[in-house]
């Protein structure tokens, strides 16, 4: 059952109004607001992406997937851990099916939500490389102005039954593995990033990773932006409006992705990134070292078990 998309994610907020401030200005738009929630779109044509939740405490409610056809959601509706079809009682509509992962983390396979409109934004800044002159007699002027996020790309999770959790997202979900991370031997696997299996003849390098860790939870979820500008100019922006950043600008190695981290108001690290790798579905593995050399390519100094330490911890 390979789903196509990944869909949104759902977050219990103390203060919704701090929430919108802040996702607002990390490059989201407001889709709907009522007293219950508020719910934030990107500019692509896509339906809403996040959802901050009016509750008394923070955490994580759900991680959705988009299933093609609704005969893949009566597919997954079949697993033994599976919900029945339910509507989705939100603007935009849809069913769903809620799953639990073997870390039970609460997942959603969902279909048929009527996506937002396309939101026009500026277009990719045109390079001139050192080798290759592409921009004669133009200049560019990038806005200081939040990121424009364009769609939600991923999400990290931290696991502590690496093989079991891996075999689900395989059976459950029809996630593949683009590289597999591994301690001293590599019939020894710790993580893993994955890429969907159905959708496209090329997917993202990785819509789903598996990071090892004693307490399974989110790392964080990752929004793609336009270019290296928006990039720059977001984190200024993001800096300037006095949220905390966690970690970037740089670029990883695993994904090639660039990268700049920041946390939300609750804690929780989500993610902006562009210009990332390509995988067509089902291409064969690659097998990395998980060490110190694994995270980034260039950039700030991190070591992978200080990322992982940073990831909230709500009860």
């Amino acid at each position: 059952m390979p789903i196509t998309d990944i869909a949104y994610a759902v977050y219990d907020h103390t203060d919704l109004d701090v929430a919108e401030r802040f996702y607002t200005d990390f490059g989201l738009k407001v889709a709907y607001r009522n007293d219950a929630e508020v719910a934030f779109r990107p500019a692509f044509e896509r339906g809403y992406c996040y959802i901050a939740r009016k509750a008394d405490r923070p955490g994580m409610r759900a991680i959705a997937f988009t299933a093609s056809e609704r005969a893949d959601l009566e597919a997954a509706a079949e697993f033994p851990e599976a919900s029945p079809i339910t509507p989705i009682e939100r603007e935009g509509g849809g069913e769903k099916v809620m799953l639990t992962s073997p870390d039970g983390l609460p997942f959603e396979i969902v279909h048929g939500i009527t996506p937002y409109p396309a939101i026009a934004t500026r277009a990719a800044l045109v390079l001139n490389n050192g080798s290759v002159k592409r921009r004669h007699g133009e200049f560019q002027r990038a806005p200081l102005e939040p990121a424009a996020v364009l769609r939600l790309g991923h999400v990290a999770l931290l696991t502590n039954d690496f093989k079991r959790n891996y075999e689900w997202m395989k059976s459950r979900l029809g996630l593949l593995p683009s590289d597999i991370m591994y301690d001293d031997d590599k019939n020894n696997p710790l993580g893993a990033f994955m890429h969907m299996g159905g959708g496209g003849e090329w997917t993202d390098h990785h819509t789903l990773a598996l990071f090892p860790d004693a307490e399974p939870r989110v790392h964080h979820f990752s929004f793609e932006i336009e270019d290296l500008d928006a990039q720059g100019l977001g984190h200024e922006w993001l800096q300037r409006r006095g949220w905390k950043p966690v970690w970037g600008i740089g670029r990883h190695v695993y994904g090639s992705q660039i990268f700049d981290y920041w946390f939300d108001p609750a804690g929780n690290i989500v993610e902006h990134f562009t210009d990332g790798d390509l995988v067509r579905p089902g291409s064969q593995p690659g097998y990395c070292p998980m060490d110190e050399e694994s995270l980034f390519a260039w950039g700030p100094g991190m070591r992978p078990v200080d990322f992982v330490r940073l990831a909230a911890r709500h009860e």
